[in-house]
């Protein structure tokens, strides 16, 4: 009996064996990760990366204009001497919208501006109204935060688990861009890769020349967008995130504290959109969020609380207008804001005597 005792003991594997055998696949694992991550450390940012964070370089050391826009990629759209042109006055117009970002990053741009004492008079904020459903929180924290600015979010009270996460997408190649990964695998679409060698552009100030098809484009007669891709954000009801709202409040009251009004420009969607959801209930949040707004902050003017539409064949895709239909939202937007200036000229009227602390 003890012999056999014995036998059985010795046959059971020891609990450091047994472990060590469990622990190999994760150790495996752990470092196929670090092998993958420090390859790709070779490779350069994202075109989209490397262009916000030239352009908010620029924003720090270009003369400021007058009147900015600020938004997305769906506001770049806009050309400045375009819209320069049909404002008038005299007013210089520059478009710093940052691709590929939400309304929280306006907030730290302004922030970036005034600490380089290179701040607008008037901004023109018009990020698309289907991107307030998303901060971009990790893509803020990966791609564009300084680690002051990453802090401050904390200071801010954003979440924890947010926060680690954006954070831990700044140290990851993967991560960071794990979106445009997922479309390469999927899909097939490479153009992330494609453009990692793409020079970036510059943000758009009045010396950027307005050539003859910019001001006179070809009328479209057909749409190109694919109604069978819709983005799943464009197909739902306008929602607003707490972290956007948050920093719109604290974007208005810091312009504010500085002397600068801020003029709400809806930018139009394509007609199809508003027809799959519903144009009331797909744009009711919206509406009432920037009623509010303009209520709270007497330094916010709206020039229109709807969501405009255009036709289908103002556009390049879901998300951007085209050359033609940029045109013509620029001369309507520039006839309403010039109409704005002229009885509120910013030579002569600030908001700046109530000013705020941000």
């Amino acid at each position: 009996m003890e012999t056999n005792s014995s036998i059985s003991h010795s046959d059971k594997p020891s609990p450091a064996v047994a472990d060590g055998q469990s622990l190999t696949p994760l150790w495996l694992f752990v470092i196929g990760v670090l092998v993958i991550e420090t390859a790709l450390r070779v490779m350069p940012e994202g075109f989209m990366t490397r262009t916000i964070q030239h352009r908010a370089e620029e924003i720090r050391y270009l003369p400021p204009t007058d009147i900015q826009l600020m938004g997305d990629s769906a506001t770049s759209a806009l050309r400045a001497s375009l819209l320069e042109r049909f404002v008038g006055q005299g007013y210089q117009v520059s478009n710093y919208a940052l691709p590929g970002t939400s309304p929280l990053f306006n907030y730290y741009v302004l922030r970036r501006q005034i600490a380089a004492n290179k701040p607008p008079k008037l901004i023109v904020l018009a990020p698309h109204p289907f991107v307030w459903g998303d901060p971009l929180l990790d893509r803020f924290l990966a791609r564009f935060a300084t680690p002051a600015e990453s802090l401050h979010l904390l200071r801010d009270g954003v979440n924890l688990s947010d926060w680690f996460y954006g954070t831990l997408c700044r140290f990851s190649y993967t991560l960071r861009y794990r979106e445009e990964f997922y479309k390469a695998v999927t899909a097939g679409d490479t153009a992330f890769f494609r453009r990692l060698e793409d020079p970036i552009t510059s943000v758009q100030n009045t010396r950027a020349k307005i050539t003859e098809a910019d001001q006179q484009p070809p009328v479209p007669t057909v749409s190109i967008i694919d109604k069978k891709n819709i983005p799943p954000i464009l197909s739902a009801p306008i929602a607003i995130h707490p972290y956007n709202e948050m920093y719109l409040d604290k974007f208005c009251r810091l312009a504010e504290a500085n002397g600068i009004w801020i003029v709400w420009l809806s930018l139009p969607v394509p007609e199809l959109l508003l027809e799959k959801t519903g144009h009331l209930h797909s744009t009711e949040t919206y509406t009432a969020f920037l009623n509010k707004m303009t209520r709270k902050h007497k330094n916010l003017i709206a020039l229109s609380p709807a969501v405009p539409t255009l036709p289908d064949t103002h556009y390049l895709d879901a998300w951007h207008m085209n050359q033609y239909g940029a045109r013509v939202f620029a001369q309507e937007a520039g006839q309403q804001l010039a109409h704005w200036l002229a009885a509120h000229p910013l030579t002569t009227n600030t908001p700046a005597t109530s000013a705020t602390s941000p």
